[in-house]
């Protein structure tokens, strides 16, 4: 009975040790960046999708063709920007 609560601390030990070693090796530079950079990518494209999505309906149902767009369009933009600003700001603290 004492062997094995022995042997299950030790056990438990070699995990500790393991996962420590596991969260100190972190991803290299190189795919940190490139993770980084896609997240910031996609970011501004899809708020550039909603934005022009939201445009096209706009324009369609009140039938101003150019202006929903364009309006929208730039709506789109700055929500995408102030979206990476935001994940900015959370690295920034990290």
């Amino acid at each position: 009975m004492n062997n094995d609560k022995n042997s299950i601390k030790g056990l438990k030990s070699k995990i500790e040790t393991i996962e420590k070693k596991n969260k100190n090796e972190s991803l290299p530079k190189k795919e940190k960046a490139l993770n980084f950079g896609f997240k910031i990518s996609t970011e501004i494209v899809a708020a550039l999708i909603v934005g022009v999505g939201i445009g096209i309906l706009v324009d369609k149902f009140l039938g101003t063709k150019p202006f929903g767009l364009i309006i929208f369009f730039i709506f789109g933009a700055l929500a995408g920007f102030l979206n990476i600003y935001r994940v900015m700001r959370r690295i920034e603290k990290q």
